[in-house]
């Protein structure tokens, strides 16, 4: 149980880590739009077929995806937006959507003004959700460490000491 745990410490530290950095360089260098999806990657006939299967893959007609969430779906859609220079671009944007339920036609994107093409859908918020995530997992990590370390204290003879 130890070694599961020197291990996962270190991990969640990384990915917490990793986490608060994406959000800071979004904040820092990207910029925030408003995407109108051009072409969904979630046909009404896939969205009908799971709104009747009431959350089950089994027998969708999408069936399972790894990505996919507990009542979500991973799609792409194809949007356009407009930059900060006022031009209209347009972009492949893979995000999570309610399983059975007509997407958003528009949110809010995040794209580096560098390269516009480059897009996401999961914004600073995001980031910084998921690093207080991995922060309370190590917190756990910790805490069952120290848990593990009173018990085998205690469980170990006593020393004694000689002159």
């Amino acid at each position: 149980m130890t070694d599961i745990l020197i291990l996962a410490a270190p991990l969640l530290l990384l990915a917490s880590f990793y986490c608060l950095w994406r959000a800071v360089m979004l904040f820092r260098t990207w910029t925030p739009a408003a995407a109108i999806v051009w072409k969904s990657g979630y046909s009404e006939l896939e969205r009908e077929d799971d709104f009747w299967h009431f959350g089950a893959t089994l027998g969708t007609i999408r069936g399972f995806n790894w990505r996919d969430g507990k009542n979500a779906r991973w799609i792409e859609d194809e949007v356009q937006f407009t930059d900060a220079a006022g031009e209209r671009r347009r972009a492949v944007v893979a995000r999570r959507v309610s399983r059975g339920w007509r997407p958003d036609g528009v949110f809010t994107i995040w794209y580096d003004p560098a390269a516009p093409g480059r897009v996401t859908a999961f914004g600073p918020g995001h980031w910084v959700m998921l690093a207080v995530v991995w922060a309370a997992c190590l917190a756990f990590v910790f805490m069952v460490g120290m848990q593990l370390a009173a018990k085998s204290a205690d469980a170990s003879p006593p020393v004694e000491r000689t002159r």
